[in-house]
């Protein structure tokens, strides 16, 4: 077994018998990872960290390469982002953040620009002054952009023909349909050019953009119904 020690992010974290813990990590070397921490909970003295989701840690781990399930066996507490619990609204969406990340991204891919923006995300909603919506809003975009998860809106889902700020909104179907595809979702509504602009210029731009209310409800919408359609299993958080 190899030995590293990395910079993570804890995405999940799951009781184990009766002394340990098994997180889901993400890691700009690594990707996103599972490991085990055992006896956090029977001699929690022995790590300098609770492993809660949500935290900025640095870890030693060992690479046990015969399972998915690597051992961890130092934890220490790098950015506890302890602001984000002070607010309500703040703390669903940075648990839906690391929700969204734990779905959408495979096991042991690394993905430095995913892992970079979660940190940077985390850390706004830890700062943010009433822009919670916004941040969250640009996450998502960006996020399923990076992981190659995102709607189509350049071309018709149904026969690839090429759109320009046109279609039909099909979550069913991943994207815009053109008129002649229309019959694969009837009741897919017209598409709003202004959301396919925010939409293409959230995904293109690290910083968050400032955005209109009646906008983020749009696009809120359409991306619950996205989601709602590609996923696996349904998010136990929503958008804010």
């Amino acid at each position: 077994m190899s030995l590293h020690t990395t910079d993570v992010i804890v995405l999940r974290r799951y009781l184990y018998r009766e002394t340990s813990v098994i997180v889901s990590l993400l890691s700009d070397r690594y990707g996103k990872f599972r490991g085990l921490v055992k006896g956090l909970r029977t001699y929690p003295n022995r790590h300098h960290s609770a492993m809660e989701p949500m935290t900025v840690n640095r870890i030693v781990f060992y690479d046990t390469r015969t399972s998915q399930l690597h051992l961890i066996s130092q934890c220490d507490l790098l950015s506890p982002l302890s602001s984000i619990q002070q607010d309500l609204d703040t703390a669903r969406a940075a648990a839906r953040c690391v929700e969204l990340t734990d779905v959408v991204m495979p096991l042991e891919q690394p993905h430095p620009l995913v892992y970079g923006l979660l940190k940077d995300t985390l850390e706004r909603l830890a700062l943010s002054a009433g822009q919670v919506r916004t941040i969250d809003m640009h996450f998502t975009v960006r996020l399923l952009r990076l992981a190659g998860f995102q709607p189509q809106v350049d071309s018709c889902t149904g026969c690839n023909r090429e759109l320009d700020r046109e279609g039909y909104w099909s979550a069913r179907q991943g994207g815009l349909l053109c008129p002649a595809c229309l019959h694969q979702d009837p009741r897919a509504p017209r598409a709003d050019a202004e959301l396919l602009d925010t939409l293409h210029a959230l995904s293109h731009t690290n910083q968050p953009p400032a955005l209109a209310e009646h906008v983020i409800t749009g696009l809120r919408q359409r991306l619950e119904e996205f989601l709602r359609w590609r996923l696996d299993r349904p998010l136990k958080t929503v958008l804010a």
